[in-house]
């Protein structure tokens, strides 16, 4: 699908030209008719609204899976945190659970101090 072309924009496009081209029906073009440019928009309004159900019918669907994963993310930290604390951090079952070990983290160097005599 190129970029700028969005099935909803083109309804409206469609629904515009039609209203058009009913109103002067002697306008023609090589190879599209009017009634199959009118075939062709009562298939894609129907498509689109079949998916405008399927959408709404997905809202609760989606709402479950973000409350759960919410509540697992919290019980994986959770988790990990007490799988380091019983393990340790730089063995193997804390790399398995996610972790990253103290051995791996990168080391940060000492901050920089404020130059002395600044007016602030």
């Amino acid at each position: 699908m190129p970029n700028k072309m969005i099935p909803g924009n083109v309804r409206n496009d469609s629904e515009h030209i039609l209203k058009v081209w009913t109103a002067n029906p002697d306008f023609k073009l090589k190879d599209i008719t009017l009634e199959q440019f009118q075939q062709d928009f009562a298939t894609l309004k129907k498509l689109l609204d079949d998916i405008q159900t399927k959408e709404e019918e997905l809202v609760p669907l989606r709402n479950q899976r973000d409350e759960l994963s919410l509540k697992l993310n919290g019980a994986c930290t959770r988790t990990r945190s007490g799988i380091k604390g019983y393990f340790g951090e730089n063995w193997t079952e804390y790399e398995i659970a996610g972790g990253i070990s103290a051995s791996e983290r990168k080391k940060t160097g000492p901050h920089s101090k404020p130059a002395v005599g600044r007016a602030l």
